[in-house]
């Protein structure tokens, strides 16, 4: 009997072995497929679109472009594949394929597959295609630098450039995303869609922003008002490795140039200036920039470049960065206030040009801090900066309630002989009500709040991003200015408010282009938690409906509101001023340590 038992339980271990094996089959037997294009033309490389697997079903997310095309639907395998009882050959097409339906069913060998086509929106298209075939390279650090293959269509499928083109990526919090953003360098300047002959462009995400127009939206009202070097933009579909990466905006980048912020290059005079070196390469950093530089009030980084340019005075474009970023940039520097500044032009900035704008903003700051406005010199903070264009870049960032400015991606640029000047905008995808963070005792989701003008520093330390001093950011101190108060009404009532309203009732028609695309967008990521397409529709619709009642309700606080200087009454603890005062002194004395032993750039 025992016997009997054993050959049964054997039996069943082998049955169930091979019912294992063939469902392990079943499933490791994944779908092969792709759309081939065929334009007809022998120049032009054919294009291919994977089918993307989700939860077991198949997605073609398909250029709407493309239909103008021959698109053959193809299916790898050395089985033959069918499609309702029609066997797929090398002459059938998407049209034969799917016929007026969206989901069909390929049968190959005994196995069956869901695939649907998503079509996208009538815009620009950018396919790159890696040497590797992956983009693990660039993904494993964001200064890692890929060069590629690049083509750029517009909405009709019409190619704009097709080229080689430098990958890598870019950002801080986004970069850490599912959906990550690039930093493009095309091998030739190009004017693509009217924005200005350049190199260098980004591709935005937006993964953050549900409604996908933040962005546009924001540059799209500065542009409207008159704000200086406004980025530009497109929204486009990005495929990447022939896989469907999803919606992004393809814009201009912060640099300085004609088509950009059209100052003098100085970062072109120190490479004349020095004609015989790879000043990126071949030259060491001086000054401190250590992991904790970021840290250290009144320090500051460069370049040893051999040779400076004569005039030094400007071609600068200066970003506000937090101090944890700080140790990542090639030159910059740290006020007295401990507010970090990073160079984006020149990026590989000199000593001597380290030394000039570092004490021209901190003789700014030293003015700008005072209650009468003036620094030890006698000397006004007006005579440092262009009041008007500060006051208008405040009142227009307090309008989208953007918890970033005046803390990083923040610009300010000087040309020649001249002030600072505030600028560009840059980076809204967290502005317009969609930030429930609730640092420095704002409320960004409410639109009848002032939050700009109560921002403050990051002030991150050893103990990550604190709040310990309560340092005010310069936004907030000009803000309790009087005079600046007025200003930034007056620049409001008579050209902000007006551009932003005109450019809110155009949105509609923007959003109608964008629609199919952010629909693909939504699959591609699973944005809405849901694969119901009509689901994904309703969220969308809502998630930009969300954007313009915002920035309609906020309108209307501001009208009323601008021109008051503002005090925020914010309650502290007992035990969280115990934390500030244990948490400060304990990260002063480590600042101090640093600078005592000489451990700038050791540590």
């Amino acid at each position: 009997m025992k016997r009997i038992i054993s050959v049964l339980l054997a039996l069943v271990f082998v049955l169930s072995s091979f019912a294992v094996l063939a469902y392990a089959d079943k499933k490791a037997a994944k779908l092969d497929a792709y759309i081939l294009l065929d334009d007809g033309n022998d120049d032009t490389t054919e294009r291919l679109v994977d089918a993307y697997e989700i939860d077991g079903e198949y997605y073609f997310f398909v250029p709407v472009s493309m239909n103008k095309f021959i698109t053959k639907f193809v299916v790898n395998s050395d089985e033959k594949a069918y499609v309702n009882g029609k066997e797929i050959t090398a002459s059938t097409t998407i049209a034969d394929a799917f016929g007026d339906k969206t989901a069909i069913t390929v049968t190959l060998g005994n196995n069956s597959y869901t695939v649907k086509a998503i079509f996208g929106s009538a815009i620009p298209n950018v396919y790159i295609e890696t040497p590797s075939g992956s983009l693990d390279y660039i993904h494993a650090d964001k200064s890692n630098r890929e060069d590629c293959l690049i083509e750029i269509t517009d909405a009709l499928g019409v190619t704009v450039y097709d080229g080689g083109v430098e990958v890598k990526g870019r950002g801080n919090s986004t970069w850490k995303m599912e959906k990550k953003p690039y930093n493009i360098k095309l091998d030739e300047k190009v004017n693509l869609f009217g924005m200005g002959k350049s190199k260098k462009w980004s591709l935005i995400a937006n993964h953050t922003d549900l409604s996908l127009i933040r962005n546009a939206y924001v540059y799209a009202a500065a542009k409207a008002a008159g704000l200086d070097f406004v980025p530009q933009y497109v929204p486009c579909d990005v495929y990447i490795n022939n896989e469907y990466m999803g919606n992004y905006i393809l814009t201009s980048r912060v640099e300085v140039d004609k088509t950009r912020v059209n100052i003098d290059n100085l970062e072109d005079a120190n490479e004349e200036a020095n004609p015989d070196i790879d000043i990126e390469e071949d030259c060491k950093t001086g000054g401190v920039y250590g992991t904790f530089a970021g840290l250290l009030e009144g320090t500051s980084k460069w370049i040893e470049i051999p040779n400076e340019p004569e005039e030094i005075s400007g071609g600068y474009i200066l970003e506000m960065e937090i101090s944890n970023r700080y140790k990542d940039e090639a030159s910059g520097f740290v006020t007295k206030i401990g507010q970090p500044f990073i160079m984006k032009s020149p990026e590989y900035a000199s000593k001597g040009e380290i030394e000039y704008i570092s004490k021209y903003y901190q003789d700014f700051e030293d003015a700008v801090i005072t209650e009468n406005g003036k620094n030890e010199a006698g000397k006004h903070y007006s005579e440092y900066i262009d009041v008007d264009s500060f006051a208008e870049y405040y009142a227009f960032n307090e309008w989208t309630s953007n918890m970033d400015c005046g803390l990083t991606s923040t610009y300010l640029y000087k040309p020649v002989n001249d002030v600072l000047y505030a600028g560009p905008v840059w980076d809204y995808d967290i502005a317009l009500g969609n930030n429930d963070i609730g640092r420095f005792g704002c409320d960004y989701t409410n639109p009848e709040e002032f939050t700009v003008c109560f921002g403050r520093q990051y002030r991150n330390t050893i103990f990550d991003q604190k709040d310990y001093d309560r340092v005010p950011t310069l936004f907030n101190t000009l803000c309790q200015k009087q005079e600046f108060a007025d200003k930034a009404k007056s620049s409001w009532d008579s050209t902000l408010k007006n551009a932003i309203v005109l450019t809110g009732a155009a949105m509609p028609a923007y959003i109608a282009t964008l629609t199919e695309s952010a629909v693909m967008n939504a699959y591609r990521w699973n944005i809405f938690d849901t694969y119901d397409e009509a689901e994904i529709r309703k969220a969308y619709k809502a998630e930009t409906d969300s954007v313009l009642d915002f920035s309609s309700k906020r309108v209307d606080f501001l009208s009323a509101n601008f021109g008051t200087i503002q005090v925020q009454d914010v309650e502290i603890g007992f035990f969280e001023k115990i934390e500030m005062k244990i948490g400060s002194f304990i990260n002063n004395m480590f600042e101090k340590m640093i600078v005592t032993f000489g451990l700038e750039n050791v540590i």
